[in-house]
Formats: C-alpha cells, sequence, structure tokens
C-alpha cells in the first residue's frame, strides 16, 4: 500500500465496503453493550483473557462450546443411517479434527490437499478419506511416495476422486505401475457445472473400464455437489432440490444396473450450506460439512440459522486517535481511529460494531475507524469474523481453543506442503 496515496481527499478515503456484521445469523446473537468499551460481555471478557494470557499478536480463537452446539447440529441433520463427512481444508488443524470427528462419532473425512491427504493418513490411521476434488496423478503418486510406515491403508481407506475417463485411465495406469489397488468414487455434475460426469452413460463406460481391471480398481460410489442450491431457501420439495436428486438417482440406476449395491457404496453429497434440505431424503448416504463447525461470514445462510459464530481473529490496538487525522467532519461511525496489529484479513469486524468504512488496507497496521463511543485503549483488542476459515485459519500458527473465558488448548494447523 502506497502512503501517498491517503491524502486523496476525504471523498477518496472511504474505499471499501463497510465491515460491520450485518449478517442472517448476528441478530440472534446480539447483545446489549457497553458503551463505556465498545465491547459487549461476551467479547469483553475475551478481551480481559488475552490482555492476561495472550500472546501480545494476532491470533485466531475457537470457541468450544459454540463448535460443539454447531457439531450437534450438524450430526441432528445428518440423522441415523447416514454417514457426516468431515471437511479437512475447512477445519484444517489435527487436534480440531480430533475434537469434531470425536463429539460427532465419525471416522469419515474429506480431503482436498495431498500435504494434508499425507498428515490425515499418519493422524487418523482408521480414517475413511474421500478426496474432495480429482487430484492430478503426480499428486497421487505423491501420495504413496511420501506415505510413512503407518496403520492407514489406501487401498481400502482412500476414495480417489474421478471426474473425466481420461482421469480415469491415468489413475488405473499408476496402479498398474505401483502395482496397487484404488477405490474410486466418480464426481457426477448434478448442476454446478464445475466439471464431473456429465451424463449417467459416461459412467456406464467408465465402470466397464473398472469391472475389466478388478486386480487394481474398484467402486466406491459417486460425488455429487450442489452448493448452487446455496442462497435458494430451498426443500425437498424445491425444484431445484427435485432436479438434483432427479440426476444423482439416474447415475445411482447406472450402479444397479452393472450389479453395484448403492447401499454398500459411499453415495456423497452437500455442504455444510445444503446439509439440513436432506434430513427427510435417503438418495445420498454420505453428508459433507466443514465451515458450518465453525462459522465464518460466507456461511450466514438460510440453513444454517440456528449456527453459532466460533471463529474468531483477536488482534491487539496499537495506537489510537481521539479524532478522525483523514476527514475534517467525519461521520458518526468514523469519529475516532484505532491501528490494530496486522490486518487486510479475509475477514469483517465482529467487535466493537461502531465502525465505519474502511480508510485503507494494510497488512501491517490497518486503521479502523469507529464512532466516538467506543472507548477501548492501547493494548486491548479488536475481534473479527473470517469470511471463510480454509485459508484464513492458516494464517495465525496455532489456533487458540477458548472454554469459558479461558485458553484451554493450543491447537496446531497443517502445513501447506510436505
Amino acid at each position: 500500500m502506497k502512503r501517498r496515496s491517503l491524502l486523496g481527499g476525504a471523498a477518496g478515503l472511504a474505499v471499501t465496503a463497510g465491515v460491520g456484521p450485518g449478517s442472517l445469523l448476528w441478530a440472534p446473537f446480539a447483545r446489549s453493550k457497553a458503551k463505556s468499551s465498545g465491547h459487549d460481555a461476551y467479547f469483553a471478557k475475551l478481551n480481559e483473557m488475552l490482555k492476561r494470557d495472550g500472546p501480545g499478536h494476532p491470533v485466531m480463537l475457537l470457541d468450544t462450546a459454540r463448535i460443539n452446539h454447531n457439531i450437534d447440529r450438524i450430526t441432528a441433520s445428518v440423522g441415523d443411517g447416514k454417514q457426516y463427512r468431515v471437511v479437512v481444508k475447512s477445519l484444517p488443524s489435527v487436534p480440531l479434527l480430533q475434537h469434531v470427528t470425536q463429539r460427532a462419532k465419525t471416522k469419515a473425512l474429506m480431503v482436498f490437499h495431498q500435504p494434508f491427504l499425507n498428515a490425515t493418513a499418519e493422524a487418523f490411521p482408521e480414517a475413511d478419506v474421500l478426496m474432495g476434488k480429482p487430484m492430478p496423478v503426480t499428486a497421487a503418486r505423491t501420495f504413496y511416495d511420501k506415505l510413512g510406515n503407518t496403520k492407514f491403508d489406501p487401498a481400502s481407506q482412500v476414495q480417489w476422486l474421478i471426474d473425466s475417463h481420461d482421469r480415469l485411465l491415468q489413475y488405473q495406469g499408476l496402479a498398474r505401475t505401483l502395482g496397487l489397488k484404488m477405490q474410486l468414487n466418480f464426481e457426477i455434475d448434478v448442476g454446478l457445472r464445475r466439471g464431473g460426469l456429465a451424463e449417467p452413460e459416461a459412467l456406464s463406460a467408465a465402470l466397464a473400464v473398472v469391472a475389466a481391471d478388478p486386480e487394481h480398481l474398484s467402486v466406491s460410489g459417486l460425488m455429487g455437489y450442489e452448493p448452487h442450491l446455496t442462497g435458494q431457501q430451498a426443500d425437498l420439495n424445491h425444484p431445484e432440490v427435485r432436479k438434483v436428486l432427479g440426476i444423482y438417482h439416474g447415475f445411482i440406476e447406472r450402479l444397479q444396473a452393472a450389479d453395484l449395491n448403492p447401499e454398500q457404496l459411499t453415495l456423497n453429497g452437500a455442504g455444510s450450506h445444503t446439509l439440513k434440505i436432506y434430513e427427510k431424503d435417503d438418495t445420498m448416504n454420505d453428508l459433507s460439512a466443514g465451515s458450518g463447525v465453525v462459522m465464518p461470514t460466507d456461511f450466514d445462510t438460510y440453513h444454517l440459522i440456528d449456527h453459532r459464530p466460533a471463529l474468531f481473529i483477536a488482534t491487539p490496538i496499537l495506537k489510537r486517535y481521539t479524532h478522525n487525522p483523514f476527514m475534517a467532519e467525519p461521520p458518526a461511525n468514523m469519529q475516532q481511529v484505532y491501528y490494530i496489529y496486522g490486518g487486510y484479513w479475509k475477514a469483517k469486524m465482529a467487535s466493537p460494531v461502531e465502525v465505519g468504512d474502511t480508510i485503507y488496507q494494510s497488512t501491517n497496521q490497518s486503521p479502523i475507524a469507529t464512532s466516538a463511543e467506543v472507548n477501548l485503549e492501547v493494548d486491548d483488542y479488536m475481534f473479527l469474523r473470517p469470511t471463510q476459515s480454509e485459508f484464513v485459519m492458516l494464517q495465525f500458527g496455532d489456533l487458540l481453543a477458548v472454554s469459558d473465558g479461558e485458553i484451554s488448548a493450543r491447537w496446531p494447523v497443517f502445513h501447506q506442503t510436505g
């Protein structure tokens, strides 16, 4: 960020949309705020905890009580007779994943990144892993090359996602070269238009290849992802939902025609946004969710209205101006300016709430304009909610698990490479 761009006039300073909470989810958790501090009781307690026990730099907090509430909501929606599959990329920490899988009583994980797959194989030797995207065959080979001497058996515990006939042949070639057997789950396009098998006929051709090479290949199921339903207040009677399930059933019929029993396969779908739609449907027996456990702001959507925000960036205040040095006549919510430690994260301000438009963005010291009613001091903390979890959670080192206003654990995150 170029410093000389700051003084382009008051009208040009507010260049970014406001960062107040403004979400579906926040209203149910609104609390009376003490004007003398700028934080309500919840964030005031976290502020005092961090001033006492925190490291003095930006951290990522996880509220374990809220996480438990969200896990229980997800498992209730999945219900009996279906499997809850935990999305690893959205919860990129072994201790966090252990907490979620233990409370949810599941061993099913969805993995999107080769280094995370190797880390998962080591940390969860009994896991059932479904790949969440089709990986380049070189990434699959890297996984086998790096697989240590663990109890994890890829032949029975990894389902590789296949989205095309060409990728199927690539994986078959790898299996033959390495002399091993690979489980294959077929990605199907149920309306997202992001790849996968577009027609049931394509599945029939793929199944024929697998059937002809039982030494190296087996069929583990289907995966049909449908986040295009996210913005709709949909239930099983919604025409777009019926369309998704109709397409899915067409592929299931091809499995049955190949003498495969769908009840013995992984029929995966959904995500945090849409999982609740299928509470009374049995088309899919394996439902995925990750971000709904921690609730970044992008997940403040209709079917997650009863989930609670559980993930916060906490960052110290470095400087305070009790006036606005950038504006002669600032609006009411921009009467003073605080500088926080760091900034420019994919996040929105959670507390204090009386914040104005962004003055400018900086990854070093971000200025936060607030109303004059906010009375936070240097070394107090401000709190932000990430807009998403998967990337942002990897930026702060160990996650700080918080219970009853105390730091209860420090949970390392995954490494991006390995």
